[in-house]
């Protein structure tokens, strides 16, 4: 028996926010999502935070320029913006969470505010993806 999945009109729509913060210290990933799921814990509560559907993926968390990337439900930017201006402080560090946007695709968001860009879409040629001339 083959189970039916989700049609798309049932699912959640994602948006991406990009976050840097400023410190004066590396800050670990661990921390940063410790933090995150905290804040939004004392502001939302269990019930609260469940409806925020929070994802903090690692491979999208640079520890060198400390910025990152949390995903939610479109109709819960807000709260989720609001969740992680409330920290100020990480593993005992002042810190300021910094949205530098918000996306509907984690592709955008890399290539916008992590400047990571698919070379896929580059035809074989020369080195600046144009192709070569006979001139």
């Amino acid at each position: 028996m083959k189970l039916n999945p989700i049609p798309p009109t049932l699912k959640d729509n994602h948006r991406y926010i990009v976050f840097e913060i400023i410190s004066g210290c590396d800050i670990l990933f661990e921390d940063v999502v410790n933090a995150i799921w905290s804040s939004s814990m004392q502001m939302f509560g269990e019930v609260g935070t469940s409806k925020l559907r929070l994802w903090i993926p690692s491979a999208f968390f640079d520890k060198d320029r400390k910025r990152g990337l949390i995903r939610t439900t479109n109709s819960s930017v807000e709260e989720a913006r609001a969740a992680i201006a409330a920290i100020r402080e990480i593993a005992g560090v002042k810190v300021i969470f910094y949205v530098l946007g918000v996306t509907g695709t984690i592709k955008s968001a890399r290539s916008k505010f992590f400047g990571i860009q698919d070379l896929s879409d580059f035809e074989v040629g020369t080195a600046d993806g144009t192709e070569g001339s006979n001139a």
